[in-house]
């Protein structure tokens, strides 16, 4: 594969001179940020206060089809601010996740390297990897998301039909660090170290905002965020996260009627990728009658072939927006953003499936290359009006997009298999075999491209009745049309052939079946419908603080709009065949929602009833296939966050979940549920300010157990395990403000050194262990 990485030395450099840089330009405005931290300085000692959120608790969303504060908001939505996260050294969307209930994160497919990089997670016990989006505009690929660039994390849960076709689960969305009229520069250094025979990692942040006065146009600012991460990965030998990004932005006009912000962001990821340990290393996993397991196996030991995997990832994002305030009432948004990333993986996984010798360790050994791109337009007018008594906060718009993927299918041995498969010690793993047998990488001419293009019309009202009763509701129209062309280059017929060995020196062992030929061929599927989502919610408010409410919200997910290729299938029994009607959502909640301490401190209480409905399914006795299926998510999920004192945060969540799944989707013996579905899980973080510029706080995690798939069928003598256990996690975190510029932080995850599963892949074959104790150093330097 062709580099696509500028050499590090000169990015470095790079970075360098820009730090040298911001410095300088930092000093035009000190005296307005000393101006700032003095009014609003707690503590004797204690950092200037310019954040991109000044508030810990945020009172509104960033989307402009939300109409009203989160407290009068009537559906379940988590913000996450920056002030909970970066005190967490959080670095990814996944890290931030966590301080949700809910969300569990899962291995991929069965071995290969698909779907096994980036930000997957289910929510709710739907996966909810394709619904994540980025200043309102849906993220392709399965890629990290570093939050280097990103000011706010907001969770909005159940089916929503704010952005179209989504889940039942609900959605993510992340806010660009845009400019702002203040001054201020943070640079942070992060230094991370974990358990003995792992590598430490590096991590080095910059954000610069610099008001422009001498330009032409008044109100201009220019913001630069920056991000360098190398090194390796707690707990795991050899593997290797590196990363860097730059995001510059440009704002016209801040403080004035019309206003422009134009951001670029490009991200390069270069890992040597891990995918965990066979999971017949953990007790319990393996069938006993196969007598597999072996015992006392390194968590660290790392099954791959670190001379030959990689992974390489580019992003490369760009936002325009222009805003018009006609008046105090009347607000008109613009936007064109695009995304394009491009992930290239040769990785090797373990598969200690029930052909593994004892004491052995199967690696497959793949080759997954994508490139997925979105260009969209945005229009949104905002408008608050009176139809006599009656007061109206209306949000209408008009979204086009065009969405594409290309996806080759690579081998990496000549006329075999697309995955072979090699064999190691599991105790002490050749991670360098100076050969592969038969090694010869190539795309094989097969690949699926696809096409997505949407048109939708939209329109949300907020009708205020009175002090104290609202009504709110909406409808989106939206009409998408998919295009696939599969293309199938000709293979040969393959005989049956051994398992290839790690090594060319080891004799091979185990062998595969004979493989048909197969003709050439090219196949074009396509789709094309047009939609309807709506919500309704009545809201009542007993206090200006207080409001209690009910809703009913849609969502729609029509075949060939899931998964990070967006491909449709022509399987009878798939929601991504064309033939079939579209999934569809609803989302029943009844909820009450308080603000407290002049609305720094927020705490809601939701009861709710997903049903994802038309879900496709085998009749079990004459096997026809119909949409008369559901899966349905019933729970309560209860949330405190903000600041309780001027000294006091407190970040907090907890949700019950109970799934039901139709009988005709399984005819599991043991009983029905939904994938990676924990029936409780919680999340706690806490910090308190102390005299003399320290700061103490810690938080705990619990995730209750969870099965790794929704079982078509009774287990078997020979079915791996089904279940990740329950588990608490404990952190903990002190800082203290050297000065008003320089603090320095220690963060312990995972302080009590808890072995546990943080996933399994979807056949129980591998398991990815969570990071053992894990110590983060961060100095931060603010201006």
């Amino acid at each position: 594969m062709k580099e696509i990485v500028p050499p590090r030395a000169q990015k470095i450099a790079n970075a360098i001179a820009l730090c040298a840089a911001a410095h300088g330009w930092a000093t035009v405005s000190k005296a307005d940020v000393e101006s700032v931290t003095a009014v609003e300085s707690d503590a004797p000692v204690q950092l200037p206060s310019v954040e991109v959120n000044a508030s810990p608790v945020a009172t509104a969303v960033t989307s402009p089809k939300f109409t009203e504060p989160v407290v009068d908001t009537p559906q379940t939505v988590d913000v996450i601010p920056p002030d909970v996260y970066q005190a967490q050294s959080a670095t990814t969307l996944s890290d931030v996740l966590r301080n949700t209930p809910g969300i569990t994160f899962f291995a991929g497919e069965g071995g290969g390297a698909n779907r096994t990089g980036g930000d997957s997670f289910y929510l709710r016990g739907f996966d909810t990897s394709n619904s994540i989006f980025v200043d309102g505009v849906r993220e392709e690929g399965a890629v990290v998301h570093d939050v280097f660039d990103v000011g706010q994390v907001e969770v909005f849960k159940g089916p929503s039909p704010e952005n179209g076709r989504g889940g039942t689960a609900g959605y993510v969305n992340m806010e660009s660090k845009l400019p702002q009229a203040g001054a201020f520069e943070d640079l942070q250094n992060l230094y991370g170290f974990g358990a003995e025979g792992s590598r430490g990692s590096e991590r080095a942040t910059l954000d610069l905002n610099e008001p422009l006065p001498a330009s032409p146009v008044a109100g201009t600012a220019f913001r630069l965020n920056l991000m360098d991460q190398e090194g390796g990965i707690p707990g795991r030998q050899i593997a290797e996260n590196n990363r860097w990004g730059v995001a510059p932005s440009l704002a016209l006009g801040l403080g004035t009627p019309t206003r422009v912000f134009v951001e670029s962001e490009h991200l390069y990821e270069h890992n040597l990728p891990d995918y965990g340990l066979p999971a017949t290393a953990l007790p319990g996993f393996a069938p006993a009658a196969l007598g597999l397991y072996s015992p006392d196996v390194n968590p660290a030991n790392y099954y791959g072939f670190a001379n030959y995997d990689r992974e390489q990832v580019t992003d490369d994002a760009f936002l325009a927006r222009v805003e018009h305030d006609f008046s105090e009432q009347a607000k008109i948004t613009e936007q064109i953003r695009y995304d394009g990333n491009r992930r290239y993986v040769e990785g090797t996984s373990p598969q200690g499936n029930a052909t593994t010798p004892a004491g052995d360790a199967t690696l497959s050994h793949s080759i997954y290359d994508t490139t997925n791109d979105i260009l969209s337009s945005q229009a949104n007018l905002k408008s608050s009006f009176d139809t006599g008594p009656v007061k109206h906060d209306l949000s209408a718009g008009f979204e086009a997009s065009r969405e594409t993927a290309d996806n080759p299918t690579w081998a990496v041995v000549p006329l075999g298999a697309a995955v072979p498969s090699y064999l190691v010690n599991i105790y002490s793993p050749d991670n360098f075999p100076p050969a592969l047998v038969n090694y010869d990488p190539h795309a094989t001419g097969t690949r699926t491209d696809v096409r997505i293009d949407t048109l939708a019309w939209y329109g949300f009202d907020t009708i205020k009745l009175d002090p104290q009763w609202e009504l709110t509701g909406g409808l989106r129209l939206e009409h998408y049309d998919v295009d696939e062309l599969a293309i199938t280059a000709a293979s040969p017929t393959l005989a049956a052939q051994n398992i290839k060995a790690a090594t060319a020196s080891t004799l091979a062992t185990g062998a595969t079946a004979a493989v048909a030929a197969v003709p050439a061929s090219d196949v074009e599927l396509g789709a094309n419908r047009t939609t309807a989502s709506w919500k309704a919610g009545l809201v009542y408010k007993p206090a200006p603080d207080g409001s209690i409410y009910v809703s009913y919200d849609t969502s729609v997910r029509p075949p060939g709009t899931s998964g990070v290729t967006n491909t449709l299938s022509s399987t009878v029994t798939s929601a991504d065949n064309p033939l079939l009607q579209p999934e569809t959502s609803v989302n029943y909640e009844a909820g009450a929602k308080w603000s407290f301490f002049d609305e720094r401190f927020l705490t809601t209480l939701a009861l709710f009833r997903s049903v994802n409905s038309n879900v496709p399914a085998a009749d079990p006795v004459s096997g026809l296939v119909d949409q008369t299926s559901n899966q349905t998510v019933q729970g309560v999920e209860l949330s405190a966050s903000g600041k309780i004192t001027s000294k006091w945060l407190l970040f907090a969540g907890y949700s019950h979940l109970e799934p039901k799944v139709s009988n005709e989707i399984s005819t599991n013996a043991q009983g029905l549920t939904l994938p990676l579905l924990p029936k409780d899980s919680g999340n706690l973080w806490t910090t308190y300010a102390l005299p003399h510029g320290f700061t103490v706080g810690g938080g705990l995690q619990y995730m209750g157990e969870t099965e790794r798939l929704q079982a078509t069928q009774a287990p078997t003598a020979t079915t791996f395990s089904n279940q990740a256990p329950a588990y608490w996690l404990f952190n903990a975190m002190v800082s203290y403000a050297v000065n008003k510029h320089l603090t320095l932080r220690l963060n312990v995850t995972n302080a009590g050194n808890k072995e546990y599963i943080a996933s399994l892949n979807n056949n129980g074959y591998r398991v990815n262990l969570g990071a053992p104790r894990t110590f983060l150093l961060n100095a931060e330097l603010k201006y």
